[in-house]
């Protein structure tokens, strides 16, 4: 896949528009996941992700689902990622599997943390950067040899 081909304007706002949308529905109903199918395999896919540290000013925060753990307090934020594809359980972001390859086991983890006060442009940026990184996996799994997959 030729990245000319995916890297086009329409293409970058489209997903730049999915991703600012899907904060917007995020941040709404503090709840939920949304995806943006690339391909048979891939997805992105925008949703809540625990483990982080609420006093963190960098990341959408849920005012929800908090918890001490220790003297620290952790709780969930909005992350965007490519992750494999599925078509009958995507609510749950941290749920989906990442591509991985077979014989480490290593995932091609290309989560972002969404942060507040975003952009037109940063949007646009993040959303080439999935573009590149999902024609860059794509390319990746076509190889004659890989080891990459996408799913268990």
């Amino acid at each position: 896949m030729n990245k000319k081909e995916i890297l086009t304007k329409k293409n970058i706002e489209g997903v730049a528009n999915f991703l600012k949308s899907s904060v917007q529905s995020l941040v709404a109903t503090d709840t939920g996941c949304c995806r943006f199918i690339l391909s048979d395999n891939l997805a992105i896919f925008v949703g809540w992700s625990d483990g982080y540290d609420m006093t963190d000013t960098d990341i959408i925060k849920s005012p929800t689902d908090q918890r001490k753990v220790g003297s620290n307090t952790i709780g969930w934020a909005i992350n965007a990622a490519i992750k494999v594809r599925n078509d009958f359980y995507w609510a749950d972001f941290d749920g989906l599997d990442f591509p991985y390859y077979e014989d480490t086991g290593e995932c091609w983890d290309n989560a972002l943390s969404l942060r507040p006060n975003m952009t037109t442009r940063d949007y646009k940026h993040d959303a080439k950067w999935f573009l590149s990184t999902f024609v860059s996996m794509f390319n990746e799994s076509k190889k004659k040899n890989t080891k990459l997959k996408f799913g268990r």
